[in-house]
């Protein structure tokens, strides 16, 4: 039995490295659609607890998954197996565009594994050397794994519904996914680890892990019945969600400039033959057939760039789930205080209700100067004020783990800057380094904060993270107190000149303008 500390399957794992194999790692990224969709059953898995005859470290079980995951070419269909008690399926069919591909582990027989947490340790194993993960980010894949495939037990229908046939033809009925109950694990459990295409186009690279539905609502309903709503974990996903969307985006724009340039150079030769053709002149047969070969590429990057635009609304899609997480994890954070105070039965502390208000203490230069304040509406007592007393603008933003506000006076020895404020004490916790116009709307989409800051003497539309840091500012100057406007993956501000400007919401680069 594999245990906390191990070491019988020690003797299969150094066989199977014998072999070697090639890390294929690099290529892979993960989504996050397939992974969450559980069902609303409850999820409480039941490990073995009692002797051991034998005990291995958590390396040694670690290096399992490792073992097999050296095993896979993520591109092509394949199977590893560790001493007859593994094995992993990679099963991958990009001649078919309908459906998912996956991988789907197998706990055989003579396996040992009897506790949720070394399962997940395999798994993280296998996801750390096939995809890239990091130990953390795979072991924090590998639970909402578990979790996917406890609720999907036996689910056959929603396996067809959901995935390729070649998946579907791979599974028994009785094994599809994780029972809760260790001793129905092995010999009886094919777990699924969902895939999808990983380019832009089908084809273009490996597959990735789909995770992007490990944040459905019903997941997260499975993970806040855990005694501390695993608040620690929804956040970790956050982070790696926020990381892989930076990562997509960016991969996603310079693909966008690569075809915009082709489609100025297509258009600009294309224009050349046409022009010639209107002035009368007959075309040669050669320039003939490069029309035609012109006119082939025009409609090509029109496919492109319709491609380009449909990633980019998954892309804000999953942008917009993130920022839901952030705000679940928020009113949990909330709900833990008013229960925490609820059980001091010792003392006198009341129940605290948080909420935190903007309250204005004087006017600047027809802005506001102001302080937040945190009030528990429950009696309506105020907990704490802040030390900041230059707050700006008449709105705050409430993150996860903090506040945000604009703060400062223009002049002198002082700037006007974001700053993140303790949720609890209101003391600062961070400053940022641009400055900003102290009346600016401040608009908040996904991880990314929109308001008006400036460049070159000069108010600009600027992109901030949540770590201050200005990460995209626009081209042009911009009226300070504008509004601002989504529509899908560009914005809507008013220029300088009090023109409408149409910006990309991810470069800030201008796109249309609108008089």
């Amino acid at each position: 039995m594999i245990r906390s500390n191990y070491s019988r399957l020690f003797f299969f794992l150094t066989v199977f490295l014998a072999a070697g194999s090639i890390l294929w790692s690099e290529d892979v990224q993960v989504d996050r659609d397939e992974l969450a969709s559980i069902g609303d059953q409850s999820i409480k898995f039941i490990n073995y607890v009692g002797p051991y005859e034998f005990i291995n470290t958590l390396d040694q079980i670690r290096g399992i998954g490792r073992a097999l995951g050296d095993g896979i070419n993520p591109l092509e269909s394949g199977e590893a197996s560790l001493g007859g008690k593994y094995r992993i399926l990679h099963i991958v069919s990009p001649e078919i565009e309908t459906g998912l591909d996956a991988d789907i582990f197998i706990i055989e027989d003579g396996a040992a594994v009897d506790h949720i947490n070394n399962l997940r340790t395999i798994l993280a194993g296998y996801l750390e050397t096939a995809y890239g993960f990091s130990n953390r980010d795979a072991y924090l894949v590998a639970e909402f794994v578990t979790y996917y495939n406890a609720v999907y037990r036996g689910d056959l229908e929603m396996v067809k519904e959901r995935y390729k046939k070649p998946v579907s033809d791979a599974l028994s009925a009785e094994k599809i996914g994780l029972d809760t109950h260790y001793s129905n694990w092995p010999g009886k459990t094919q777990i699924l680890i969902p895939l999808r295409a990983g380019g832009f186009t089908p084809g273009d690279s490996a597959p990735v892990v789909d995770t992007g539905a490990i944040t459905d609502n019903q997941v997260i309903d499975e993970i806040r019945k855990e005694d501390d709503m695993g608040i620690e974990s929804r956040q970790d996903m956050v982070e790696l969600r926020e990381n892989e969307i930076d990562k997509d985006q960016a991969q996603l724009d310079e693909h966008r400039d690569e075809v915009a340039q082709k489609e100025e150079t297509v258009s600009e030769e294309l224009s050349t033959l046409t022009d010639k053709e209107k002035s009368g002149e007959e075309l040669t047969s050669a320039e003939e057939e490069t029309k035609a070969a012109l006119e082939v590429e025009q409609a090509a990057v029109e496919e492109e760039k319709a491609a380009i635009d449909e990633e980019q609304t998954q892309i804000d899609k999953r942008t917009d789930e993130v920022l839901e997480m952030r705000d679940d994890i928020s009113e949990d954070k909330n709900s833990q205080l008013e229960e925490s105070s609820a059980e001091s039965t010792f003392t006198s502390a009341p129940q605290i209700t948080p909420v935190w208000f903007l309250m204005v203490d004087e006017q600047g230069d027809g802005i506001p100067f102001g302080r937040v304040v945190l009030y528990n509406l429950d009696d309506g007592k105020r907990l704490a004020v802040s030390s900041v007393t230059a707050v700006r603008g008449r709105t705050l933003a409430v993150l996860p783990d903090s506040l945000l506000v604009i703060a400062g006076k223009e002049g002198g020895n002082s700037k006007v800057h974001l700053m993140l404020l303790d949720q609890n004490t209101l003391e600062t916790q961070k400053e940022g380094s641009n400055d900003v116009f102290p009346g600016s709307l401040m608009t908040v989409k996904g991880s990314d904060i929109y308001l008006v800051t400036t460049e070159n003497g000069e108010w600009r539309l600027g992109k901030f993270n949540t770590s201050l840091e200005r990460t995209a500012v626009s081209e042009l100057a911009i009226e300070p107190w504008t509004s601002i406007s989504f529509d899908g993956a560009s914005l809507f501000v008013q220029g300088a000149s009090g023109e409408i400007l149409k910006l990309s919401a991810s470069t800030l680069k201008e796109e249309a303008s609108l008089k």
